[in-house]
């Protein structure tokens, strides 16, 4: 059966769509021996990990959380990407086409997320698949989850379907195994069939060779690449931390000795950060349309600016209504490029900031003065005359001042 599923994959691996985030998770395990890998290909580097103890009825678990919405300057909260906890529970998930479950139409919505309910209060695959038959699975629609628990019990939740390990690995990328024929994200079949590939000739279960198996699968794409991978080891309750695909520098976690230190939070980028690091350059001032109507889209660009480390960096503009443009990946243009609408009339400034990898943030360019509407342009060109030529307001000032006081001695 896996084979005839690997002839359709590498079909319909022509086809795959690139317009959504992919991940890749494996698990494979042995004599009482259980691994986890895990790429995270997304659009935020930004990635938290909290830690929660063991409390009374609630087993300690870590969670990794990214911001929502992604690339805001202001995230509404933090949504839970995965997460293990102390009984050598597992979780992720992975984004696949939109199908919606129907045979749970009928069952009650969970008051709350019940991924991260059940890291908190399930040990095991089968107390998760109790918990998540009583409740609708609308939630999974676009997103399946790998669940794995350290006997190496392991199941892909796709929403009507389960997928349960045969052998001793199991693997999950961006489509759906009940419904390939819908397609998948980012060389979905492509990766799946290269992990495959490898589990089916390890010789040896460690984290070294699932480390081989994360960097064959990662995505250098900087907008969708691999932002960490994380190898767990489900039976010691060690995690090993790689960064944007980076996999010579490792951070490890030991589970026990993170709930000593009681509920606490990781920024993962600060956890790889060079000691030299320095932040990106000053952007220059940002073009486009100096004026124009209220409501209607206008561009603004600014050219890309360097970073002395040399790490990738991403942009952001202030509109100058107490609204911005989100954090903004480059391109392979040399300009990047964001539209805005203002609702109100009045006089903007536009500015640009960039910011590392790491989240080292550069100086606010200098601003690119608008107005709104147009027959505001006329204030505004005597603001940029004066205040490009400080001398001649000055000397306005005093002509101004010098009338009106031969004024007062007339009347």
């Amino acid at each position: 059966m896996k084979r005839k599923i690997l002839v359709l994959f590498l079909l319909l691996s022509l086809f795959s769509s690139f317009s959504a985030s992919g991940c890749t998770g494996f698990t494979a395990s042995n004599n009482n021996k259980t691994l986890v890998g895990n790429n995270e290909d997304w659009c935020d580097p930004f990635t938290f990990i909290s830690v929660y103890p063991p409390s009374e009825g609630s087993y300690g678990r870590i969670y990794f959380e990214a911001p929502w919405p992604p690339l805001s300057d202001s995230p509404d909260y933090l949504t839970s990407f995965g997460g293990m906890n102390d009984q050598g529970l597992f979780y992720d998930q992975f984004s696949h086409p939109y199908l919606e479950p129907r045979n749970s139409i009928d069952k009650p919505i969970f008051p709350g997320e019940l991924d991260t309910y059940c890291l908190e209060k399930c040990a095991t695959v089968n107390e998760v698949l109790e918990i998540y038959n009583q409740y609708n699975l609308y939630f999974l629609h676009s997103e399946q989850q790998l669940w794995i628990d350290r006997t190496g019990a392991s199941v892909i939740i796709e929403g009507d379907d389960i997928i349960y390990k045969e052998g001793d690995f199991q693997v999950v990328t961006n489509f759906l195994h009940s419904h390939p024929e819908l397609g998948g994200y980012m060389n979905a079949f492509g990766r799946y069939n290269t992990v495959v590939g490898m589990l089916e000739n390890m010789t040896d279960l460690s984290v070294n060779y699932f480390k081989s198996v994360c960097n064959e699968t990662h995505s250098d794409d900087f907008t969708w690449s691999t932002k960490y991978s994380n190898i767990c080891d489900l039976n010691n309750g060690i995690v090993y931390l790689y960064y944007y695909h980076d996999f010579e520098k490792c951070v490890q976690m030991n589970l026990s000795e993170e709930f000593q230190n009681g509920p606490h939070s990781y920024f993962l980028p600060l956890l790889f950060e060079p000691g030299d690091n320095l932040p990106p350059a000053k952007p220059s001032a940002p073009t486009g349309e100096i004026s124009g109507k209220p409501k209607d889209d206008y561009k603004y660009r600014v050219k890309k600016t360097i970073d002395p480390n040399g790490d990738n960096i991403m942009y952001l503009f202030d509109w100058g209504d107490g609204t911005n443009s989100g954090w903004i990946p480059p391109t392979i243009k040399n300009n990047i490029i964001a539209k805005h609408s203002w609702n109100e009339k009045g006089v903007y400034e536009i500015k640009v900031k960039a910011r590392d990898i790491y989240g080292a943030e550069s100086e606010w360019s200098d601003p690119l003065v608008i107005s709104m509407p147009k027959n505001m342009s006329l204030y505004l060109s005597l603001f940029r005359f004066f205040d490009n030529h400080p001398h001649l307001f000055s000397l306005l000032k005093r002509i101004l001042n010098l009338s009106f006081n031969n004024f007062e001695e007339i009347i």
